[in-house]
This record gives structure tokens, sequence and C-alpha cells, in this order.
């Protein structure tokens, strides 16, 4: 009987140690995590479109990262940046600014905000005619101190043909083209911080051509070729110049005034416009017509008034073309001496050279 209770208080022993081994334990206390906020607002620079104020509003934080989206890297608490170009065209321009700020207990937060520098915001190009027969003066305004202009003229012969590359580093150089040619002009800036931006514009002897055609919400015309699809009215403003036409007088009696009509979401200013002509019969190139603009459709102010002493055909001939090919499917420009915003604007043509058709390859709107 000793022996068996002598195991029994052994088992006693050792589990009184154990309880008591247990209440003198520290048991450990978890860490309460701190969550920090990423915060900023940005501020640009009104002298120069390439730079931008970087203000945290950052909370519960030991450290933070500022990524701007071109490999830069910052740890101020409130930043200026300044990018040294516009960025890829293919990504909108858009850097995304990245604020990571980390806790005293290695808690993350992020904050993403997207900035575009478009070339157009930093660059305004200009190109005024002088006077001289073609003759333009190019200027350009910049939102940044500039160290260094380039340009390059990419010009366009007569009748199509290609024509010299040439680079001035002049800020505001004098170009004369040729006649009715469709020209590129390119402007690169260097800021006095080594920023970057080129801009490029299509010019024309009447100045800066930026097509507005496409922009319209509404396009009619007065008369239409129902006997066949591919010379109805929609061939007129499709962008093609060299293969479709719009052909009037096909199946039913064609009077005069022809008119298209063109309609747009608000008041825009309309500086020049283009008229093409077709691949055969130049009698039956428009020789007189109006265009005019309207905020009603109602009351028209006219704008332009032409009367054609040649046709397109023979105009070009007078220039020295000797080919159907120099004298066939080209634009043909006309400027507006007093621009005005309309939204309505129309085409309104008296008489073609006698023929019993009209047709027109294309017509272009410009601002």
């Amino acid at each position: 009987m000793r022996k068996l209770l002598q195991p029994m208080g052994l088992l006693f022993c050792i589990g009184t140690m154990m309880s008591c081994s247990k209440s003198g334990q520290v048991v450990p206390v978890e860490n309460v995590p701190v969550n920090p906020i990423s915060d900023y607002t940005i501020t640009p620079d009104p002298t120069d479109g390439f730079t931008f104020k970087f203000s945290s509003l950052a909370k519960n934080h030991t450290s933070l990262e500022w990524r701007f989206g071109d490999d830069t890297l910052k740890t101020d608490l409130n930043p200026t940046h300044t990018y040294l170009d516009t960025g890829d065209p293919t990504k909108k321009y858009t850097y995304t600014v990245d604020l990571k700020t980390v806790s005293s207990t290695g808690n993350v937060s992020h904050k993403y905000v997207d900035i575009t520098i478009k070339p157009d915001s930093i660059v305004q190009m200009s190109a005024v005619k002088t006077g001289t027969a073609n003759q333009l003066q190019f200027g350009v305004t910049v939102k940044a101190p500039v160290a260094s202009v380039l340009w390059t003229f990419i010009d366009q012969g007569l009748f199509g043909a290609a024509g010299p590359t040439t680079t001035s580093a002049l800020a505001a150089p004098l170009k004369t083209y040729a006649v009715n040619s469709v020209n590129t002009v390119k402007v690169k800036i260097t800021s006095t911080k080594g920023s970057v931006a080129t801009i490029s514009r299509t010019v024309t002897p009447g100045g800066i051509a930026q097509d507005i055609t496409v922009n319209r919400t509404s396009f009619t015309t007065n008369h239409e070729n129902l006997s066949n699809l591919n010379e109805n009215s929609p061939k007129m403003v499709d962008g093609n110049t060299t293969s479709t036409k719009f052909l009037m007088g096909t199946t039913t009696p064609f009077t005069y005034p022809f008119i298209a009509t063109f309609g747009f979401a608000s008041p825009i200013v309309v500086k020049m416009y283009a008229v093409g002509n077709c691949g055969d019969l130049p009698k039956r190139d428009p020789k007189s017509w109006t265009f005019e603009g309207s905020n009603n459709g109602i009351n028209w102010t006219i704008l332009d008034t032409q009367l054609m002493t040649q046709t397109f055909y023979d105009q070009q001939t007078a220039l020295g073309a000797t080919t159907d090919a120099q004298r066939y499917w080209k634009l043909f420009y006309f400027s507006i001496a007093n621009p005005q915003p309309f939204s309505q604007y129309r085409w309104k043509v008296a008489s073609n050279w006698g023929d019993a058709k009209m047709q027109v390859s294309e017509f272009q709107l410009y601002k």
C-alpha cells in the first residue's frame, strides 16, 4: 500500500509544480498596428508647365517616399519636381505620382495621382500672313523659361512634290510656301531647367490648318446623288482627297444654289476652308460661291466670297503644271479675313463653269 501511494504523491507534486509555473508565466502583448494615411495636394507652377509643388497631408507615418512616374525618387516632406519632357504620347502624356508612407509598425499606404503634361499646354505656335504672297511669320509662346528654340520646316513643293527640310533657331522665322501646298512645321523648345517639348502643325500658305471637319455634329446638303452611292454627299467629307467625289445633277435637275451645311455643338471659329477638285471635266468645278456662318440657322453672315476667273485645272496649269497628276485631285485653300465664332457654317455655290453637273472631291474646315 505504501508503494502505491508513493507514485501518486509524485504525480501530485509534479502537477502542483506545473500549476505554479503557469501562474507565474508572462504572456506577450500583441503590437497594435499603426495605419498610415497617404495624402497630398499638387500645385502647378504658374510660370513653368513642367514644374509642380507637392504638399504632404500624410498622417501616422515615420517615413515617406515620392515617386513621380519618371524614375525619380524623393523623400522630402514637400518636394518640388520638374519633369524633363511631356511624357510618352502613347500613355497620353501622363505621369503617375505615388506617395508611399510607412508607419512605426511597418504598415504601408499609397496614394496615386495622374499628372498630364501635353505639349500643347506648354507650347503655342502662331503663323501670321505678312502681306507678301504665301509668306508667313512664325512665332512661339512657351509656358516655361526658354533656353533654346529649334524649328523644323518640312515643305511640300508645287503640285504635291516633296520640298526641302530646313531648320531655324530663330524665335520668329519667316517662310514662303508653294501655292496650295500642305506643309509640316515642328518646333522644339528646351527650358532653362532642361525640359523639352515638341509640337507639330500642318501649315498652308494661309496659316496653321487644324482640320475640324470631323468635329461636326451634323452635315446636310440640299441636293443628293440618288443614283450612285459611291458618289453621294458623304464622299464630300470622307477625308479622301485623291479618289472619291460628290457628283451632283445625275438623276434630277440640278439648280443652284447648292448648299452644304455643317453644324457644331458650340460656336467655333473657322479661319480657313478648302475645296477639292476631282479627276476629270474641269467645267464641273464650282465657280462662284459664298461661305457663311450662323448661330441660329436663320440669320447668316457672309465670311468669304469667291468668283473664280479660272477653273482649278487651269489655275494649276498657270502655275506650271504639265500633267494631269499635277492638275487634278488638289485642295484649294481660302482664308477668312474676319473669322468669328459660329455654331453653323454653310458653303453656298451659285454656279459652275457651264456643265450640267457639278462635282467636288472634298470640303474641309480649319480653325
